[in-house]
C-alpha cells in the first residue's frame, strides 16, 4: 500500500508539502499538480480518520435535489456519487420535493454533522439564508455571488430544439412551458431561446405557458391538447421544456390518431437515462450529465482545498440534440 512518504518521492516534493495539499494548506500550484498526479498513479488514498481529526469535518457531502423521480435526476445522481467515490468522499442523498423548509433542514443538518461540503439543486430563494462556513456548490441556479454554480447552457437548447424542428421540416411550432418562481431559470432561459431563435428566423410559433405548479399543470397541458388536435394538426412541430411534458403529450397525442412524428415532430429537453444501454425514445436536448458532475465535485473541491481558483462563478455547459423516434431522420 503506497504511503505519504511514496508520493512526496513520486511528485518531488517534501512530505510536508504533501501532508500540506492533503489537509488543506495552501501550497504552490506547480506542487498542488504533481502531487495529485502522483496520488493518482499510486491510488494513494489518505488516512481518512485522522484528516477528519485534523479539518475538523467529515468525508461525508450532502447532495439535495428535489426528487429522484425522474431520468435526469436519477442519472446525475448516480454520476456524482461515483466522482465522489473516486475522490474518496461519500454521499448523502436528500430530496426536497422543492420545498425551501426541507432544504434548510438538510443544510443545518449537514452543518451539524461538519460534512465536508454540499451539492444541492434548488430552485428556490435559497441563496439569502446561506452562510459561508460550509462549501456548497449549486447546479443550474446561481444562488448568490459567493457560491458556485454549475449549469446546462439552458438557452442554448431552446434555439437548438427550435433549429432541429425546422430543419426536420416542421412549419408550425408550439412550445410547451410552466412559468412560476421556480421555473425561471431553467424553463424560463429554454423557452426564451426558442422564441428568440423563432423570431431572428422570422417564423411563426405559438407558446402555450401555465402559471401553475405540476399537479394543476398536467390537467391543464391535457385540456389544451385535447382542444388543439380533436380533428387536425395546426402545429407540426412541439419542444417541450422537459422530457416529462414532451413524454406527456406524446401519450395524448396518440391517443388522438396522430402518427408521430410522421404527422407532429416532438423534441423534450434534458436526454436524461435509467440505464446507459437505453435507446433514446423521445428526441431530445440531453445536458451533460457527466460533465455536470466532474465540475460540480472540482469545484466542491477546489473550495475544501483553498486552491488558487476563481470558483465564485457559473460554469455553463454546452448540450447536444439527441435523435429518437419523436423527430423525422
Amino acid at each position: 500500500m503506497p504511503t505519504m512518504n511514496d508520493v512526496a518521492r513520486l511528485a518531488g516534493v517534501s512530505r510536508g508539502t504533501v501532508s500540506n495539499y492533503i489537509n488543506g494548506v495552501q501550497v504552490k500550484l506547480e506542487s498542488q499538480q504533481r502531487i495529485q498526479a502522483a496520488i493518482t498513479e499510486l491510488n494513494y488514498v489518505p488516512n481518512s480518520t485522522a484528516r477528519e481529526l485534523k479539518l475538523n469535518r467529515s468525508n461525508f457531502v450532502v447532495f439535495i435535489l428535489p426528487t429522484t423521480r425522474t431520468p435526469f435526476f436519477a442519472e446525475l445522481t448516480q454520476e456524482i456519487q461515483q466522482m465522489l467515490k473516486q475522490k474518496n468522499y461519500k454521499m448523502l442523498l436528500c430530496t426536497s420535493q422543492n420545498d425551501i423548509a426541507e432544504e434548510l433542514e438538510y443544510i443545518q443538518m449537514a452543518k451539524e454533522q461538519k460534512v465536508a461540503g454540499i451539492l444541492t439543486i434548488s430552485y428556490s430563494d435559497l441563496g439569502k439564508y446561506l452562510t459561508n462556513d460550509v462549501p456548497i456548490v449549486s447546479i443550474e441556479n446561481h444562488l448568490s455571488k459567493t457560491i458556485p454554480c454549475v449549469s446546462s447552457d439552458n438557452y442554448a437548447g431552446g434555439c437548438m430544439a427550435a433549429k432541429q424542428l425546422l430543419e426536420k421540416g416542421a412549419k408550425n411550432l408550439l412550445i410547451l412551458t410552466r412559468s412560476t418562481e421556480k421555473t425561471a431559470v431553467n424553463y424560463g432561459q429554454r423557452a426564451q431561446g426558442f422564441i428568440d431563435y423563432c423570431q431572428h428566423k422570422q417564423v411563426d410559433y405559438t407558446v402555450f405557458d401555465s402559471p401553475y405548479h405540476e399537479d394543476r399543470f398536467y390537467p391543464q397541458l391535457q385540456t389544451f391538447l385535447m382542444n388543439t388536435y380533436q380533428k387536425a394538426c395546426p402545429f407540426d412541430g412541439i419542444f417541450a421544456v422537459s422530457d416529462q411534458y414532451a413524454d406527456f403529450s406524446y401519450t395524448i397525442l396518440r391517443q388522438l390518431g396522430h402518427a408521430v412524428p410522421q404527422s407532429v415532430q416532438l423534441i423534450g429537453f434534458d436526454g436524461g437515462k435509467m440505464y446507459p444501454e437505453q435507446k433514446y425514445f423521445l428526441s431530445s436536448i440531453r445536458q451533460p450529465v457527466k460533465k455536470i458532475a466532474e465540475q460540480c465535485v472540482s469545484r466542491l473541491e477546489e473550495l475544501l482545498w483553498n486552491k488558487e481558483n476563481d470558483v465564485k462563478k457559473t460554469t455553463i455547459l454546452p448540450i447536444e440534440f439527441v435523435q429518437g423516434e419523436t423527430t423525422k431522420k
